[in-house]
Order: C-alpha cells, then structure tokens, then sequence
C-alpha cells in the first residue's frame, strides 16, 4: 500500500469520525470502535509482534471496552443533567486493566514466550492508543460541540497529505506545522460564521482552537511519520491501515483538550 493511499484512507477515516460527530453518541461510538479495530488488526505486523492473532484480540477488547465506557458516562451525564466535563474520568481505570490484560495475556501464551519484553510493550502501546482514542466520544460535550471534530480531523487530513509526500522529514515538518495551523484556522473560522455563533468569532476563540489543534495535528502527524516509515512492515495491508488510524485516533484526546480549555 503506497504512501498516496494510506493518506486517502486516514483522510477516509478523518471524514467518517468527523461525520459521526454529528450522529450522536452511538454513531461516534461505532466510528472509534472502528479506528480501534483497525490499529489493532494492523498493529502486530506493523510491528512484527509475536502472537499477533492473541495480541489483536486483546487490543480490540480494550478499545472497545472504553468506547464503552466512554459512551456510557456520557449518556449517563446527559440523562441525569449532570455536568459532563469528567465523562472521562473513568478511562484511567480503563488503561489500567488493559495493563493486567496484557500480562495475563502473556501469561496465556502456548508459544514458549519468545521476544517477551517486545510483546509487552508493542500490545500496551496498542491499548493505549485505542484507549485515547475514546477520547473522541467526549469531544461533542465541550463547549465547541460537534463542529470542533471536523476542525482537527481537516487538519489531520492535510497534514497527513504533506506527510505523504516524498520531501524528507526537515522539510515536511515545518510545512506540516503551517498547513495544519492554516487549515484548522480557516475551517473554524468558516464553521463559526455559518453556524451563525457571532459572539465566538468576535472573541477570537474559534480562530485560536483551530490554530492550535490545526499545529497540534501538524506535530503529530509528522512525529508518527518519523515513527512508521522506519518500519519495513509499513506497507502491508494491515499495517498500512493502522498507519492510517493512528493519527485520527490519536486526534481525539487533543481535540477534548482543546474544547475544553480554549473553548470555555
């Protein structure tokens, strides 16, 4: 799978979240549960793992346990018309069972436990990849709603269009981080004007979130390319389709923070 297609599938997986966000709490959640899927399908040959079809298993439990978890305490909060702001709250909890998990995991193992310590490590950064990624499902309850998902996943999509390129890392880097700012500014701007929130853009707070979430893309789409081009299993299938979650999973934890903190 060429660099030109991984980016058209995370610009694919960027839409899809994106309009999720607008679906409610169950589209979104289905949304995330997909991007975990994908990272955890792809992410024992991304990088050679042992045990990969055990290790796939589990990563996918855990990604969609704190979807769940997630979606729960966010119908939970609205149900009872209670503040929404620490609908986060239990991930924590979350990422520390899916360490014992991937102990037990181990433990289960029938295969004599080679390469141990690389099976650990490679299957906890896998849950804590699809743990984050539960963040998006909290994003609608900030003070931005809905329309801050589409603001960062623009920006991750035209980061990772730069990132796709053949222009080496000390160059795509600094574009990225233009682009990026560029386009998540632009893209909050004109979602504040056409949803008629005059009293958003006359402050600046639109404008300032997408150009922080729009560098904020630009860095992490650049650190993960650093990251996955160096591996050889990058281009296989599975692996190109985690390559390609990564990055709009991730988004989501940033996304909460900036809904949060700039948009009070």
């Amino acid at each position: 799978m060429s660099t030109s297609a991984t980016a058209t599938a995370t610009f694919a997986l960027a839409a899809l979240v994106g309009l999720a966000a607008f679906g409610g709490v169950p589209a979104l959640a289905v949304a995330v549960v997909l991007l975990g899927v994908l990272v955890a399908a792809g992410w024992p040959e991304l990088l050679d793992l042992p045990a990969r079809r055990s290790s796939t298993v589990v990563v996918t439990l855990v990604g969609v346990s704190a979807v769940v978890v997630a979606a729960l305490a966010v119908r939970t909060a609205r149900a009872e018309g209670s503040q929404v702001s620490g609908v986060l709250g239990q991930l924590p909890e979350v990422a520390a069972l899916a360490l014992l998990v991937a102990f037990a995991h181990q433990l289960l193992r029938r295969d004599g436990r080679p390469r141990l310590v690389e099976s650990v490590t490679g299957v906890v950064t896998a849950q804590a990849v699809v743990v984050l990624a539960a963040a998006w499902v909290a994003v609608p309850t900030t003070y931005a709603g809905p329309a801050l998902a589409p603001v960062v996943l623009a920006a991750v999509a035209a980061t990772s269009a730069v990132a796709a390129t053949t222009w080496p890392l000390r160059v795509a880097g600094p574009v990225n981080l233009l682009v990026g700012a560029a386009v998540g500014w632009l893209v909050s701007t004109a979602l504040a004007v056409l949803t008629s929130e005059t009293s958003v853009p006359s402050e600046g707070r639109w404008a300032l979130a997408g150009l922080v979430a729009g560098l904020g893309a630009g860095v992490l789409v650049s650190a993960w390319r650093a990251l996955s081009t160096r591996l050889p299993a990058a281009r296989t299938l599975p692996a190109a389709f985690a390559v390609a979650a990564v990055p709009v999973a991730l988004a989501g934890p940033g996304a909460y923070l900036v809904g949060r903190l700039l948009l009070l």
